[in-house]
C-alpha cells in the first residue's frame, strides 16, 4: 500500500530503499518477506499501461508515462554538450516496467581481471561461482531460466528457425533469448512498453507489489531524495521532497538504488564537514568509471521469403563472438521488430534529439523521407542489436552541474578501441549468417544510454572502489548501493538479471546486520 506520510515520518525504519527498479525492488522484497520494516522511496508514481503514445518531450508528460522527467547532459571531448532524454524509468518499478525483459547471465570471464589501455581493472571481489545461486534465485523470481522452457522453439517464426539453421550450418551456436514474459495465447510481447496483462515479469509485478503485501512494508511515491545527512560513519537523516514538501526520514540501513546516473549524484550532493568531496567519497571514485553498452543496429534479410509470424519476436541470441581470439567482441540479439517505417522514423528522431534538435515538426520532416526510403529498401528485414562491452575509464564520470540540478550531467568519450571491437563484431556476425544479408543501420556507433553502470563500483581496494564486496560503502557503515552502479565491468549482456542476483546476495547480508542484537 502507499504510505501515509505522517506515519512514515514518525518511525525509524529497518531499511529505507531509495528507488524501486530491479535492484531496489528485488532487495526490498527479499527483506520484506523476512519481516523487516521496509520503506521504499520512489520519485515517480504508479503508471498504468496505455495504448501507444506520442514521444513524451516535456518533464510533465514524461513523468506521466513513467520516464525520468529531466534532460541529461553529455559533455564531449570537443567541448560540445548534448542534452537529451535518456531511456531511464521513473515510476514504481523503475526502468523495468518499460524494459524488453531480456534476462541473461553475464559470462564467467566478465568477473575476471581486465587489462585495458587505461588501467588494469581488478577482478570482481565475488566470483562467478559465488554468484550462481543468486542467479538461479533471481531467475525463479523473474520466471526465466536456462532450461525452464524446452518447448520455446514452437513460439519462433519460420523466419527465425531458418536463420538458426543457417547459423548452425555456419558453425555458430544460436540460442533462444531468455525473456521474462509468459507467452500465452494473448501475449502482445510488450517490448519497450508497460505490459497491460501482467505477463511481463518486471520488478513492480514480481517484487514490489509482493513486498507491499507484507504488513511492515510501505512505499512513499512522488518523493525525491535530495541529500543524505551523515556523520563520520553513519547516515543519520534522509532529506527529501514529498510532493514538494520537505521531509526527513530515518533508518538503521539506507540502500541507494536510484540508478547508476542518479545514485552517485545523491552522494556527491551530500557534502558536509565530514564529507567535503561527497558522501562515501574518500577514494574520489564516486561517479567515475561510467559505462554503457554499444547500441549497434543491423538489418538482416533472408535469402528467400519466410513466414515472419511467431509468438516470440525478440527471440535469438548469439554469443559465439563474446570473446574471439582473445578480443572481447560481444553479443548479438534480435530486437523483436521489423524494419518498418515507424520504427525507423522513431530511431532517426531519437538520434536527432540527442544532437540537440527539439522541434517536433522539423524532426518529423527530416525523418519522413529517409524512413520511407529505408523501409522500402529494407523490406522484409529484421532488426538485430550488437552489444559490445564498454570499458571503465575514470574520466567518464557523473558530475554535478548547477544547470542540471534535477537531471544528470556526465562526461563520456567513445574510445577507438570500442569502435574497432563493435565493427569487428558486425563483420564477423555478417560473415557467419550467410546467405542472409546484413547492413548496419546506425550511421555512427552509438551507446545504449539505458544501460549505465559502474559509477560506485565494488572492490577490495578502498582506494579504487566505493563499495566493499557486500556493496556497503567502504566509508559509511549503514549505506549500501545495489543498482548497476556496483558493477566493475559492464560485460556485453543486459544488466538486469545481474542486478537482481546481486540484490538478493546483498539482502542476505543486510538481513543479518539488521537482525543482529
Amino acid at each position: 500500500m502507499a504510505a501515509d506520510a505522517a506515519a512514515v515520518l514518525s518511525q525509524e525504519w529497518d531499511v529505507v530503499v531509495i528507488g524501486t527498479g530491479v535492484g531496489g525492488a528485488t532487495l526490498g522484497y527479499a527483506l520484506a518477506i523476512r519481516g523487516l520494516r521496509i520503506l521504499f522511496i520512489e520519485k515517480g508514481g504508479v503508471v498504468a499501461a496505455k495504448e501507444e503514445l506520442a514521444a513524451a518531450l516535456t518533464p510533465e508528460a514524461r513523468l506521466l508515462q513513467g520516464w525520468w522527467p529531466q534532460l541529461v547532459s553529455q559533455r564531449r571531448p570537443d567541448g560540445r554538450c548534448d542534452r537529451f532524454y535518456a531511456p531511464i524509468g521513473c515510476a514504481l518499478g523503475g526502468s523495468s516496467i518499460h524494459y524488453a525483459a531480456a534476462l541473461e547471465r553475464m559470462d564467467p570471464s566478465d568477473f575476471e581481471t581486465l587489462l585495458t589501455s587505461r588501467q588494469q581493472v581488478p577482478a570482481w571481489p565475488v566470483s562467478y561461482d559465488e554468484f550462481v545461486p543468486f542467479y538461479e534465485a533471481a531467475e525463479l523470481i523473474y520466471r526465466i531460466g536456462p532450461d525452464s522452457d524446452p518447448d520455446g522453439d514452437a513460439r519462433l517464426s519460420e523466419w527465425d528457425l531458418a536463420l538458426m539453421d543457417a547459423m548452425r550450418r555456419n558453425g555458430l551456436k544460436p540460442e533462444r533469448l531468455h525473456i521474462a514474459i509468459r507467452y500465452d495465447r494473448d501475449c502482445q510481447e510488450c517490448l519497450g512498453r508497460i505490459c497491460p496483462r501482467r505477463c511481463k515479469a518486471d520488478s513492480r509485478t514480481v517484487c514490489l507489489e509482493k513486498a507491499l503485501r507484507q504488513p511492515r512494508c510501505q512505499v512513499l511515491d512522488h518523493c525525491e531524495v535530495l541529500t543524505l545527512e551523515a556523520d563520520s560513519s553513519r547516515v543519520q537523516v534522509i532529506h527529501a521532497l514529498h510532493r514538494s514538501d520537505p521531509i526527513e526520514l530515518r533508518a538503521r540501513v539506507v540502500v541507494l538504488a536510484a540508478g547508476a546516473l542518479h545514485s552517485p549524484q545523491i552522494l556527491l550532493r551530500s557534502r558536509n564537514s565530514f564529507w567535503p568531496n561527497g558522501l562515501a567519497n574518500r577514494s574520489d571514485q564516486v561517479g567515475r568509471n561510467l559505462m554503457f553498452h554499444t547500441a549497434d543496429m543491423y538489418a538482416l534479410w533472408a535469402p528467400r521469403r519466410f513466414d515472419r509470424r511467431g509468438r516470440q519476436q525478440k527471440s535469438l541470441s548469439v554469443k559465439d563472438f563474446y570473446i574471439r581470439d582473445g578480443v572481447r567482441l560481444g553479443h548479438v540479439q534480435s530486437m523483436g521488430m521489423g524494419a518498418g517505417r515507424g520504427h525507423i522514423a522513431g530511431y532517426l528522431k531519437d538520434t536527432l534529439r540527442r544532437r540537440g534538435l527539439r522541434s517536433e515538426l522539423l524532426l518529423s520532416l527530416l525523418a519522413k523521407l529517409p524512413s520511407h526510403l529505408a523501409a522500402w529498401l529494407l523490406g522484409e528485414a529484421s532488426i538485430f542489436f550488437g552489444m559490445t562491452e564498454d570499458d571503465p575509464d575514470p574520466d567518464n564520470r557523473i558530475q554535478l552541474d548547477p544547470r542540471e540540478p534535477d537531471g544528470a550531467a556526465f562526461t563520456y568519450t567513445i574510445t577507438t578501441d570500442l569502435h574497432d571491437r563493435a565493427t569487428a563484431l558486425r563483420k564477423v556476425f555478417a560473415h557467419h549468417v550467410k546467405p542472409w544479408r546484413l547492413a548496419r543501420l546506425s550511421p555512427t556507433l552509438t551507446m545504449n544510454y539505458g544501460h549505465p553502470s559502474g559509477t560506485c563500483r565494488f572492490g577490495d581496494d578502498e582506494n579504487r572502489s566505493v563499495l566493499n564486496r557486500n556493496c556497503r560503502t567502504h566509508d559509511v557503515d549503514n549505506l549500501y548501493v545495489v543498482d548497476a552502479s556496483f558493477m566493475p565491468r559492464s560485460g556485453a549482456i543486459n544488466p538486469s538479471l545481474t542486478i537482481a542476483a546481486n540484490a538478493l546476495r546483498v539482502a542476505n547480508r543486510i538481513a543479518a546486520v539488521v537482525s543482529a542484537p
